[in-house]
């Protein structure tokens, strides 16, 4: 008998959907962000747009850490969001109205880079102090 993963659905099918939203909205042929007052608006756009989707791919794999492959295993994610983005841009190549920029996708990898680093800082920080909260823990007892 199959039995039901909940961790599928909380962590795997987040950034699955996520990264559905971004192609559907790449082959629209008309989007038009409201303007931030700059002429780069569409670069932060594209940052913010992957900064989540690196948080959420990142979050999709919690047991990495204890991998003893765990190196390997963070470039291959780091490396599939810089392709995903490439992909992601080369798309809205062959879209009407729209560009594909090589500083779009500088946008997209940098976005998704600060997310996959930010996530690895805190995860980092978060055991050390669960650890020196159980260090701390066991010296009352």
């Amino acid at each position: 008998m199959l039995k039901f993963d909940k961790s599928l659905i909380y962590y795997k099918l987040p950034p699955v959907l996520f990264a559905a939203l971004i192609i559907f909205v790449s082959t629209m042929s008309s989007v038009s962000p409201p303007s931030l007052g700059v002429t780069w608006t569409d670069k932060i756009y594209h940052f913010g747009e992957y900064f989540v989707y690196g948080l959420l791919i990142f979050r999709a794999f919690p047991n990495v850490q204890e991998s003893p492959k765990r190196k390997s295993y963070y470039v291959l994610l780091f490396l599939f969001g810089l392709v995903y983005g490439a992909i992601d841009e080369r798309l809205q190549y062959y879209i009407p109205n729209r560009d594909s920029s090589p500083y779009d996708w500088m946008a997209d990898a940098i976005g998704y880079l600060s997310a996959g680093i930010l996530f690895l800082l805190l995860r980092d920080w978060w055991k050390k102090r669960a650890r020196v909260n159980k260090v701390t823990a066991s010296r009352s007892d």
